[in-house]
């Protein structure tokens, strides 16, 4: 599927504004503008490219873009939650004591690691429904089973024109919408067609699906993908 932006939408930006991401915490300054993405420097240095519709100017952050903003702001950030509140430990006298004192900081760690999976699916489930429609209907195979090409010449008209790792990132964010999509609305099966390649994009999709509760992944059927291709099950 190819990307589709309107004309009037990309005319917003210019090369130096400073931007903000809405559906994800930050944002940098506009670095490059193409037919089909607008690319964004942030505080690391990297150019990130973005679907336009993702973006605000910090001009324009009023309103309900800057309530928007305000409400990002808001939310609680993922790894201060962990470093901000380190686990007192009291020495112990005895080596019950000491096993007793580690349990207690194992419980309370699960606890603050249920509670961060909590929030990442809650912001994973607001991101989907930004879209208005069900990403994955074009991909159905089968009632509750879709299949997704992630190869880079499916996602845009011109592939050429991208880098290695601007490529490698548009990938993933298709990736990660369509888990969303996939997640609201109860698909059973999607089959990620990821190439053979390097191996980068396979060893990515399989370390980030690692982080989601209440799937089962496997390799897709050799005959069919051979080794090119992964299998998500949803509970």
């Amino acid at each position: 599927m190819y990307f589709s932006i309107k004309r009037f939408i990309m005319a917003k930006f210019q090369l130096g504004d400073k931007v903000k991401f809405l559906n994800q915490t930050g944002g940098g300054i506009v670095t490059r503008i193409t037919e089909d993405f607008v690319f964004v420097q942030d505080d690391t240095g990297f150019d990130i490219p973005m679907d336009p519709k993702e973006l605000i100017r910090m001009a324009d952050m009023s309103g309900a873009g800057k309530m928007f903003n305000e409400s990002l702001k808001d939310l609680p950030s993922a790894t201060p939650q962990v470093l901000k509140k380190p686990v007192s430990i009291v020495t112990p006298q005895t080596p019950e004591d000491e096993i007793k004192a580690l349990k207690s900081q194992i419980a309370n760690l699960k606890d603050q690691v249920a509670k961060l999976k909590h929030q990442l699916a809650s912001l994973q489930k607001q991101n989907a429904q930004s879209f208005a429609d069900n990403i994955l209907a074009q991909y159905m195979t089968n009632p509750g089973e879709a299949e997704v090409d992630l190869h880079i010449e499916n996602l845009t008209e011109r592939p050429g024109d991208l880098s290695a790792h601007e490529a490698f990132e548009i990938q993933m964010h298709y990736f990660r919408t369509c888990m969303d999509h996939a997640f609201l609305n109860k698909v059973k099966k999607v089959v990620f067609i990821h190439g053979v390649g390097k191996g980068i994009l396979k060893d990515e999709i399989l370390k980030e699906l690692k982080q989601y509760d209440n799937i089962a992944v496997m390799d897709a059927p050799m005959r069919k993908y051979g080794v090119g291709a992964v299998e998500v099950y949803f509970k």
